[in-house]
């Protein structure tokens, strides 16, 4: 009989990581502050819990934010997986083009012919049929393609529910720390603790905290189609630093990502410094953001899920957001009801995908996906 591996953190790494060994035979249980099939979309869990970054993403299948190694095998991998995700019918899990564009010259990202559909943008900067740009007279350049994906509210759901389905077992509301570690009798841990992984172990990389400001506006349930090229779309988009930059001047991006709860509207990418690597378990739920500041125009929205107060959030969010999808849809979405949400993603150079041991356990780490 194969013995229980205890998995560490109920996010989308854990509670996957718990699917796939359920699959494989082993007994698991997921130990954890918070459980992903505790909150919903609409609960002011955002708020509570900033750095739970779960419950935030966008989520299409493309490698933004980390380095991964074997990146062909690591995109095959996932294009399969989540096809058949997609015909399944029950996880949540779309097509759309996805757009790529930039208002200067840019060198192809390596994953881009690896998916399906791919296209890059004349570079000319003449664009094409549908294409999303600031003004019809500005330049781009950039690629797109068809992306999969995940209803994050939906998709968490099923996963959630298939890890319940199978038998996995969850202990929440438990924070781990390196003396109730001790008492673990699991000969194999895997450490899926996203920003707090670090500081169970150790890790010889540095890693930081990125803070995403992200808007909500309530379609009503609606998902906008291009009215160029018909297709349900979303995109990244970036302007010269002179439109929108960040705090050390290099190019910022917004973002456009449709879902049925709403439509996501981003965002920032502030860092922090480097993250000590000799413990720190990021605990505070009340420590101020200490990290890159925006010190542009701001707009306020109310913030999401607490009556009364508001986001700051950057202006060019929402105006170069609205000039965009009004442009594709004729949606404008400042009609729109909108709420917004600020919340932190652990960033590390690398995914770190490693075997080490602790005495006689097997420590096997998966965290720093972005």
């Amino acid at each position: 009989m194969k013995k229980e591996v205890l998995i560490i953190g109920g996010g989308i790494a854990g509670v996957t990581t718990g699917v796939v060994l359920r699959l494989l035979g082993y007994p698991t249980r997921v130990v954890c502050r918070h459980w992903l099939g505790d909150a919903d979309s609409t609960s002011n869990w955002y708020a509570a819990e900033p750095r739970f970054a779960s419950q935030y993403p966008a989520a299409s299948i493309i490698p933004h934010s980390v380095k991964i190694a074997d990146e062909a095998w690591h995109m095959q991998t996932n294009l399969r997986l989540f096809e058949a995700l997609h015909f399944s019918g029950t996880a949540g899990v779309r097509k759309q083009r996805h757009y790529e564009v930039y208002e200067a010259t840019r060198e192809p990202e390596s994953y881009g012919p690896q998916m399906p559909g791919y296209r890059s943008l004349p570079d000319d900067g003449s664009g094409e049929t549908g294409v999303p740009r600031r003004k019809p007279e500005v330049p781009v350049y950039g690629w797109s393609f068809q992306t999969l994906f995940a209803e994050m509210p939906r998709y968490r759901a099923f996963l959630a529910g298939l890890y319940r389905k199978l038998g996995g077992e969850v202990e929440a509301g438990r924070f781990l720390d390196a003396d109730s570690l001790r008492r673990e009798t699991a000969e194999t841990i895997v450490n899926c603790a996203g920003a707090w992984g670090p500081g169970l172990w150790g890790d010889a990389l540095p890693s930081r905290y990125v803070k995403g400001t992200l808007v909500r506006a309530q379609a009503g349930g609606r998902i906008p189609w291009n009215r160029n090229t018909g297709e349900v779309f979303s995109y990244n988009y970036h302007p010269t630093p002179a439109i929108y930059a960040r705090p050390d001047g290099l190019p910022a991006d917004v973002y456009f990502y449709p879902r049925t709860d709403g439509w996501l509207l981003g965002g920032t990418r502030l860092e922090s410094g480097d993250l000590p690597a000799d413990g720190v378990r990021f605990s505070d739920d009340t420590a101020p953001w200490a990290g890159e500041s925006w010190n542009g125009k701001i707009i306020s929205i109310p913030q999401e899920g607490i009556a009364g107060q508001v986001n700051d959030v950057p202006a060019p969010i929402l105006t170069l957001n609205r000039d965009i999808i009004h442009a594709l849809t004729g949606v404008d979405v400042d009609t729109l009801p909108k709420t917004a949400m600020t919340g932190y993603r652990h960033k590390r150079e690398t995914v770190r995908l490693e075997a080490t041991t602790d005495g006689p356990r097997r420590i096997l780490h998966n965290y720093g996906h972005g």
